[in-house]
């Protein structure tokens, strides 16, 4: 898994954050791991018929994918990710699987939706390619296109707490990976206005999550 959180600075000058250029590959190579994932990020989600969702950096589609159903036919699901190759995946993959999601390229430093737009935010395995202040920016991009009591949930690596798993993770993932810490996205959520901030581990060993909410 090494190559997929190593991409590099995006070069065409869309974010300084980086970008996955290479998205067949990322498809192949990772995919059927993150497919696994899913479930567990649709649960803490608890998605209601007719909500509006955005999956910011979105990838391959796949988590788009899955939370299309619980939001109904009244609902929508939109992702977006700053790779064009990554919405060309994340297209095919939404049409082979026929199901209704709007892909497009953008940034989450600076979400091309209005404010107020949606009813939840989510992000996984994405915030991690931002430096911290892009992170800062996208935590208030999502908080200004959520509505009054919106939501908000990030998922991320959780690096293991043992020696042996840190010194396998560290060969298999590399140095920069084994730095995430989620819990320290609460702070960014709280500065951007997020209220009811909290974080814990997902049903999966190596993703945790933080979440909040915008004030009515």
């Amino acid at each position: 898994m090494r190559d997929h959180f190593h991409s590099k600075p995006d070069q065409g000058g869309g974010t300084r954050g980086h970008v996955i250029h290479w998205a067949p590959v990322y498809e192949f190579a990772f995919g059927r791991f993150l497919r696994r994932t899913h479930g567990a990020v649709v649960d803490l989600a608890a998605l209601r018929a007719g909500e509006r969702v955005l999956d910011v950096g979105c990838g391959p589609g796949s988590l788009a994918v899955a939370l299309r159903a619980p939001v109904g036919p009244t609902g929508s699901v939109h992702g977006i990710d700053a790779s064009p190759e990554m919405i060309d995946v994340a297209r095919r993959n939404a049409s082979k699987a026929g199901v209704d999601v709007n892909f497009q390229v953008g940034l989450a430093e600076a979400l091309p939706f209005p404010a107020g737009t949606f009813d939840l935010v989510v992000s996984q395995l994405a915030i991690h390619h931002l430096p911290d202040d892009l992170k800062q920016s996208a935590f208030a991009e999502m908080h200004r296109v959520l509505k009054p009591d919106g939501r908000c949930l990030i998922v991320d690596f959780e690096p293991p707490k043992s020696i042996p798993g840190r010194l396998v993770a560290r060969m298999v993932l590399g140095p920069e990976m084994m730095r995430i810490n989620v819990t320290g996205y609460r702070v960014l959520l709280e500065n951007a206005g997020f209220v009811k901030v909290e974080t814990g581990r997902t049903r999966h060993r190596l993703l945790s999550f933080v979440r909040g909410q915008v004030a009515k």
